[in-house]
């Protein structure tokens, strides 16, 4: 399933990335963060890496609201890409594939991934724009 987690207690293990609407202040698995598997958030990576040259997988990314802006773009733009129906096999231009495996499972669903993953930056957008309201950064705790 391609989706947002919104509750840290339903997480199997530690291999998730954490989005915290605020500096990283030497805590994880915050209640008021959201989730994503390494599958999931590997699909948007591309519009971080884009939009915020100093993104780290590996790290914890405090990225100002200003960043945020562009990145909530990019992710716009990748969302219209995909809401054209593109070529199944045109998708690893556009999307993060982080496993070797990734692409393949991806078009074994073509239409519900597809679906789901629009949903998903659907949802991730409104969230981003909801959190920059009161906090100047929105941080992105990797592996």
């Amino acid at each position: 399933m391609i989706e947002i987690i919104y509750d840290a207690s339903t997480v199997e293990d530690s291999c998730y990335i954490e989005v915290l609407p605020d500096k990283y202040k030497g805590k994880c698995w915050n209640a008021s963060s959201i989730y994503f598997t390494e599958e999931n958030f590997g699909y948007i990576m591309p519009a971080f890496e884009k939009c915020y040259k100093k993104f780290d997988y590996y790290s914890f990314n405090e990225i100002d609201i200003e960043n945020w802006k562009l990145i909530i773009w990019e992710l716009e733009k990748m969302k219209q890409y995909l809401s054209d129906n593109p070529n199944p096999h045109s998708l690893k231009d556009v999307l993060g594939f982080l496993f070797l495996n990734s692409e393949e499972e991806f078009l074994v669903n073509y239409d519900t991934n597809l679906k789901q993953l629009i949903s998903m930056i659907t949802e991730f957008q409104s969230w981003i724009i909801e959190k920059s309201a009161s906090a100047k950064f929105i941080s992105v705790l990797g592996m």
